[in-house]
């Protein structure tokens, strides 16, 4: 009975994606059949504020719009942000959210090999900081985030954002709806590259997840080896794979994880195994910041909660933690 129940998890878990083809993305389709649009980032340009040059310093991407008609839906695109200050040291500036910028048509133009339209966003920090309230001479320093989030309202007036996108939009197809940008020490592109090995600091026990046994990449010691990756227009961000997630029970792929070292800080997106018991999926957490040398990049450990969030499949957070040693 416990073998045939594994066997229906992993049927009920496993989702598939076909093809990168950002024009055949699964988007969101309403009962009254309305094709969803969403934001494919075609370049990241800028992903920083660079402390040592702040007033110079933008962020900037390109865009452009996927809704079945080459971005002609799209009658609006509008960008929020809040302001996430990290050191109290200097007063907490903490902003709520609040529309920075709304596009319109006539700030679209054919962009991509697609010619679909699309936008260069391009986002000052001067100009940001003071929206927020952060304008000040030495009010942004190192950790502080700004934390942007962006919907699209199509011409019909229906409303498109992450939150009733599919997670393929962002996982498989390039779209990006939210994103945040760090006030960060630029590194340069040789530093924080190459093999890593992985290895457990702590580790929950396995245990029997629907019959099948799992920890996040494996019974302790582990000793799994990957590659970390500069990211295309930031000089702070890294991007690898862990590889088979939930094991030996499972063996989920997982998407490509993406760290962000910020002067002082390591932060590392979530690790997701794409496939959950009907509620979003299983995915690994990171808790609080990890700290790191920005002059010695041979070690650094990242603390994780399992399950958080669980997909639906039960399980409350479990903490462990991944300690990355230069090869």
């Amino acid at each position: 009975m416990l073998k045939k129940l594994s066997f229906l998890l992993a049927a009920c878990l496993i989702v598939m994606t076909g093809c990168k083809d950002d024009e055949l993305a699964p988007v969101i389709i309403f009962n009254e059949l309305e094709v969803g649009a969403f934001p494919f980032l075609n370049e990241l340009k800028t992903a920083e504020f660079d402390l040592a040059d702040l007033a110079g310093s933008a962020y900037e991407m390109d865009v452009y719009f996927v809704d079945g008609e080459g971005g002609s839906k799209v009658a609006q695109y509008n960008i929020f942000v809040s302001f996430d200050d990290n050191n109290p040291d200097n007063g907490d500036l903490s902003s709520d959210e609040a529309l920075y910028r709304s596009l319109t048509p006539s700030d679209f133009a054919p962009l991509g090999d697609k010619g679909n339209l699309g936008t260069t966003v391009r986002i000052p920090f001067s100009d940001v900081a003071a929206f927020v309230g952060a304008g000040a001479d030495g009010a942004v320093i190192s950790g502080d985030r700004f934390q942007f989030r962006t919907e699209i309202v199509t011409t019909s007036g229906t409303t498109f954002n992450s939150v009733n996108s599919t997670p393929a939009v962002t996982n498989a197809f390039g779209g990006i709806w939210n994103f945040n940008v760090n006030a960060t020490c630029p590194l340069s592109d040789d530093a924080f590259v190459g093999t890593y090995t992985c290895s457990y600091g702590d580790v929950y026990d396995s245990f029997p997840l629907f019959g099948a046994d799992v920890q996040p990449f494996g019974p302790a010691p582990l000793s799994l080896d990957v590659t970390l990756s500069t990211v295309s227009g930031s000089s702070t961000r890294r991007s690898f794979n862990y590889g088979a997630y939930l094991l030996p029970g499972y063996g989920f792929g997982t998407s490509d994880i993406t760290l962000e070292f910020a002067c002082d800080v390591v932060t590392s997106t979530n690790i997701d195994s794409g496939a959950g018991c009907g509620s979003g999926s299983i995915q690994a957490s990171q808790t609080g910041v990890a700290s790191f040398d920005l002059n010695d990049d041979s070690t650094w450990t990242i603390e994780y909660n399992d399950f958080d969030p669980n997909g639906g499949c039960g399980p409350s957070p479990l903490p462990f933690s991944i300690i990355f040693t230069k090869q």
